[in-house]
């Protein structure tokens, strides 16, 4: 059974495989309500993509320390898939980004979240990034959808390119903050 570090992990993955698997429709998982089963120690979420445990203390652990996708290295989701990921975030945050005016009744979390996220998930690929390598080795990237994407974007795995996302996003966060005074109290 596969293992993930948090809820949140538990549910991207199976996110990312979904949209990665062209033979089935472009429908959002059903999600965690329903599917997860509570055991001695973990739950185990029947996604579509087969059962996933979360260790209560994993998820418990990611929540204290604020680190969404959990705590050590992925060992469900490989490096390649969490730049897609990031980019995926990346996107969705320009998006509201370019919509947000700051009027009010504007609800500009959604913003904040997804800048959050794509830094998140640019620091899970970075885990995989040896200290002095100058890319993530490709044993790093053991899914077929992640060997593809790869294959078609050598340079995804490169540490200039993990760090210049990873700051792009940061810097991003902080000068919509910044333009509008401060993070929001969503």
């Amino acid at each position: 059974m596969l293992r993930a570090r948090s809820l949140i992990e538990a549910q991207v993955y199976e996110s990312v495989l979904t949209a990665a698997d062209e033979s089935v429709p472009a429908v959002p998982p059903p999600g965690l309500a329903g599917n997860l089963a509570e055991g001695e120690t973990a739950w185990t979420y029947a996604s579509t993509v087969g059962e996933i445990e979360i260790p209560y203390a994993a998820e418990d652990a990611s929540r204290k320390l604020g680190v969404p996708f959990g705590l050590g290295v992925s060992t469900i989701m490989d490096a390649a898939l969490w730049v897609v990921l990031s980019g995926t975030f990346a996107r969705r945050a320009l998006t509201a980004d370019m919509s947000y005016t700051g009027q009010p009744g504007q609800d500009r979390s959604v913003v904040e979240l997804n800048w959050e996220y794509a830094a998140y998930a640019v620091r899970e690929a970075i885990k995989f990034l040896p200290e002095d390598a100058d890319q993530v080795p490709e044993s790093a990237v053991w899914s077929e959808y992640g060997r593809r994407l790869l294959a078609e974007s050598p340079q995804m795995l490169f540490r200039a390119k993990l760090f210049d996302d990873l700051a792009y996003y940061e810097g991003t966060l902080a000068d919509f903050r910044a333009l509008y005074d401060g993070p929001s109290s969503s």
